[in-house]
Formats: C-alpha cells, sequence, structure tokens
C-alpha cells in the first residue's frame, strides 16, 4: 500500500506555512490518532520555515498530533522513502513545497521509481493570495505554473482587500486551472478542509490528478545528473529569485523592525524572520513576515538563539539591507 502525498505549494508568501501550523494545531488539540508527515522543501541558504513549524532544524521532527516534520534537501528521493521506512504508521504526507517551486518536477519525482512503490500524489493543492497574486505573477514564472498544475486552488486573505480585487485574482486562477476546485477562506477554513482531504485523499476535487497528467506532461525525461554546473528547480538562479540571510544577535524593537523592514523597496518580494524581542515585549519571540509591502508579526513558541535570523527573497536583494534594519531596530 502506498502512502498518499498532498502537495501543497504556492508563491511566497501565499500562506503555506500558515495553512501547515493550522492543520498540526486542528490534530493535536484533538489528539488525533495516525501519522501525518510535513515534509518542508526550503529555499535560500538557512531555511526558516521548519523553525516555524514548531520543531527543531533536524532532518526529522515529532510534532504534537501524530506528525513527523522533515526538512527536504536536495534529495527528494531519499527523504520520502526514508520518512515511510522510519515511520510505519504513516497515513499521509504533506509536502509543502518552496515558494518559488513549479509542482511538475515534484510530481515526476514521486511518480517515478523507487518512490512510487511507496508514496503516490493524492492532490496538488495551490494558495493563492488575493492580495499579491496579480502583482507576482511577471515576478516568476512558476506563479502560473503552480496555478496551472493544481487540482485544489485555495484563496487566501481575501479579507485583507476588496471583494472586487480577490474576484479578479479568482477570475486569472480560473483562466488558468479552469478544472481545479476554487475555494476562498481563512486560514482556518482551509486547514479544516484539509483536514478532511487527508483523511480522504482519493477525491480532492473533481479535476484530473497531476499524477495521472505526468507521464504525458514529461515525455521521456532523462535522468538528473548532479554536477557543478546543475542548476536546482529550486535554487534562486533558476527563477530569478535571489536569497539572503542575517543572523540576529541581539534582542530587538520589534515594532521598529517592522517600520525597518517595511521602508525596503518593492524587490523584496518575501521577508520572514523569527527574533528576540526587547525585554518587556507581550512575547519574548516573535516571528516577523513582509510579503509584498504588508508587513506583520505573530507570537511564537521560544525558539533557540540559533534560529533567530531574517531571511529575504527577492530580485536583487542585499544582507546589507537585512543588516541596517536590525542594527535600527536593536538600538531604537
Amino acid at each position: 500500500m502506498t502512502v498518499p502525498l498532498v502537495l501543497v505549494t504556492g508563491f511566497l508568501g501565499a500562506g503555506k506555512t500558515t495553512l501547515i501550523n493550522r492543520l498540526l494545531a486542528r490534530r493535536a488539540a484533538r489528539d488525533a490518532t495516525g501519522k501525518l508527515g510535513v515534509v518542508v522543501n526550503e529555499l535560500g541558504a538557512v531555511g526558516i520555515d521548519a523553525a516555524l513549524l514548531g520543531g527543531e532544524t533536524a532532518r526529522q521532527i515529532e510534532l504534537p498530533g501524530g506528525c513527523v516534520c522533515c526538512v527536504l534537501g536536495d534529495d527528494l528521493d531519499a527523504a520520502l522513502l526514508g520518512l515511510v521506512a522510519q515511520n510505519p504508521s504513516l497515513e499521509a504526507i504533506v509536502l509543502e513545497t518552496s515558494g518559488v517551486a513549479e509542482p511538475l518536477p515534484i510530481a515526476w519525482a514521486i511518480a517515478r521509481e523507487p518512490v512510487a512503490q511507496k508514496v503516490r500524489l493524492a492532490a496538488v493543492v495551490t494558495l493563492i493570495d488575493a492580495t499579491h497574486f496579480l502583482a507576482s505573477r511577471p515576478v516568476s514564472a512558476s506563479v502560473d505554473a503552480q496555478v496551472a498544475y493544481a487540482d485544489v486552488l485555495l484563496v487566501t486573505k481575501a479579507e485583507l482587500t476588496d471583494n472586487s480585487d480577490a474576484e479578479r485574482a479568482e477570475s486569472v486562477a480560473r483562466g488558468l486551472a479552469p478544472r481545479a476546485l476554487l475555494r476562498r477562506g481563512s486560514a482556518d477554513d482551509h486547514a479544516a478542509w484539509l483536514e478532511a482531504l487527508l483523511a480522504d485523499p482519493e477525491q480532492p476535487g473533481g479535476a484530473l490528478p497531476l499524477a495521472q497528467q505526468v507521464p504525458q506532461l514529461f515525455g521521456q525525461v532523462r535522468p538528473h545528473v548532479h554536477d557543478e554546473s546543475c542548476q536546482h528547480l529550486d535554487s534562486p538562479a533558476a527563477h530569478g529569485i535571489d536569497s539572503v540571510w542575517l543572523a540576529v544577535e541581539h534582542a530587538v524593537d520589534v515594532e521598529e523592525l517592522a517600520d525597518q523592514l517595511a521602508e525596503l523597496p518593492p524587490n523584496y518580494v518575501r521577508i520572514k524572520g523569527i527574533v528576540r524581542a526587547e525585554a518587556g515585549a507581550d512575547a519574548p519571540w516573535v516571528a516577523v513576515h513582509r510579503v509584498g509591502p504588508r508587513v506583520s508579526s505573530e507570537a511564537i513558541a521560544p525558539a533557540s538563539p540559533e534560529q533567530a535570523r531574517i531571511v529575504a527573497l527577492g530580485p536583487g536583494v542585499a544582507v546589507a539591507d537585512l543588516a541596517r534594519c536590525v542594527a535600527v531596530a536593536a538600538h531604537s
């Protein structure tokens, strides 16, 4: 018997990690039986999503609610096969891609041997940020690819924009993926739906599953050989998206940091970080996010000093800009 895998994709900042966090919280709250595997495929020299999912940066992490988190490196085959082999009670896998990953190559990797003996692709679920989807399309070709190959489209953050803007984003998405199921809702709504899908992954919404299309779409695919000239599909160079990161060694004024990050130019497509707040703050550890021009922050569980860092993604981003923002926030 093969383990069903749901591929969760969407451009930078669409809400993938938030969705999976809500899913894990739901499972933990009801002490879910069975085991769910969560695989995180991150872009950048230093990943941060695994920390935001509530665990350390070990290769596999036990999470509440019978979940296992695996931080995906270059070898997808080994990651998935190892996850299944080490967790015989695994009932399903959620694979969160990086924000610039295209679904088709990942689907091909799952559909070929030896992974196909143990894992099957059940559905491709693409998140669409209603506030930023249309502006993101010129930034990377992966935006349209993520939508075009989706079985299900989950529209996020519609409450943060006008209904007409959300409808325009949905109209464009429907044009790219006319057979996909489209749902608009909150992160909690989508998490409840994803939990139901994982309980019965055979019918994601009426679209022809991408898994059935992979052989026709790819045709004769030559084996991938790793060498010094190799550009991975999730590498910054492959998508015109640069990635820089900065360790944050000192506590910061979180509001000042948010203000500084908001002032960075629009080529900073996505910023996410974990920082220690100054003494007296409401929460000692905070996650900060910037998606497009919008900056937000949220309290998180206590982290280790090694996890305090900020990652920026976008064409031409520079670590010096991050350092300047942090320096101001640390001395305000």
